[in-house]
């Protein structure tokens, strides 16, 4: 017995829920599928499916095995395609999406090197500050900031970013510094409509993380425009670092709170899930996570 092909004929019809579906997907003869399921059923000494005149179903025992085959076969095809392209040059077009400010910013200086590592790879940077479907957009691969909720992505984390509230010296000498997250309840909170947290802003309270709710009266889908709107004196801002660094230098904002900020958001690279992921993806994960290990984009101003 063929312990692999029985395998991936068991896991087929455990798909597919019928021998004849099965055996289409694995050209083979219905009567080969079967063999294959009864050859494994003795092997191990267990019913695996439930058989009846109009249906195909998986026994308690067989789902268990059914699981397990498929990481099997799932590990062994990613081993020989590891192997066979492994070496293979990347080639083709390569869609990134990425926010508009830091795809700007740190994203596409690092194309011409890439580039140039890559000849024929070519790159179309998409810039949104909305998540996008990767599917729908037809996009290879995105960077995402913050706390990632899509479990079908895999994720790769490339960097983080402190989270800093900042305002305008001239709005703090006007309206006061806050020294506890309750204080911003007297502020104006310029809000991020993006935010997977709508209008609150995370903190670290003495009994663990808390959101602070906020009431605001200005927003914008753009965190570079919220940060212009804080430094002409129109309330506060929560951002990233890289957003505000450059402005702090110059005076133009002050950081408030510092003591009270939450844990570094998390800065990604992620891909639809794929049993085989494009040498060209690979590359540009790899080039990137390398680049960023080695000058972290918080550290560029």
């Amino acid at each position: 017995m063929d312990l692999l092909e029985a395998m991936r004929a068991f896991v087929a019809v455990a798909e597919a829920g019928s021998f004849t579906a099965a055996a289409e997907r694995r050209d083979l003869s219905r009567a080969m599928a079967s063999k294959h399921v009864m050859d494994l059923e003795a092997h191990l000494g267990l019913r695996l499916l439930d058989r009846t005149t109009r249906s195909v179903g998986l026994t308690e025992a067989g789902a268990t095995y059914a699981a397990r085959c498929r990481e099997i076969i799932d590990a062994i095809e990613a081993a020989e395609h590891e192997a066979t392209s492994g070496a293979a040059e990347p080639v083709g077009r390569l869609r990134v999406s990425a926010p508009s400010f830091f795809g700007s910013r740190f994203i596409a200086p690092l194309i011409a090197q890439f580039a140039e590592r890559h000849p024929k790879v070519g790159v179309e940077l998409l810039l949104d500050d909305k998540f996008v479907d990767l599917v729908q957009e037809g996009c290879d691969l995105a960077i995402r900031i913050g706390r990632l909720e899509d479990s079908s992505l895999v994720a790769s984390r490339i960097a983080s970013a402190k989270l800093m509230v900042c305002g305008a010296p001239s709005y703090l000498d006007r309206r006061g510094r806050p020294r506890r997250p309750a204080d911003l309840s007297e502020h104006e909170c310029l809000r991020y409509s993006h935010a997977t947290v709508g209008a609150a802003w995370p903190f670290d309270g003495p009994d663990g993380p808390e959101l602070v709710r906020l009431s605001s009266r200005f927003a914008s889908n753009n965190a570079e425009s919220l940060c212009a709107m804080a430094a002409a004196g129109l309330g506060l801002v929560c951002a990233p670092d890289f957003y505000v660094a450059e402005l702090l230098r110059a005076g133009e904002l002050e950081q408030v709170l510092a003591d009270r900020m939450i844990e570094p958001l998390g800065i990604f690279i992620v891909h639809p899930s794929r049993r085989h992921v494009p040498s060209k993806v690979r590359a540009f994960i790899e080039f990137v996570t390398l680049e960023f290990s080695q000058r972290p984009p918080c550290e560029e101003h």
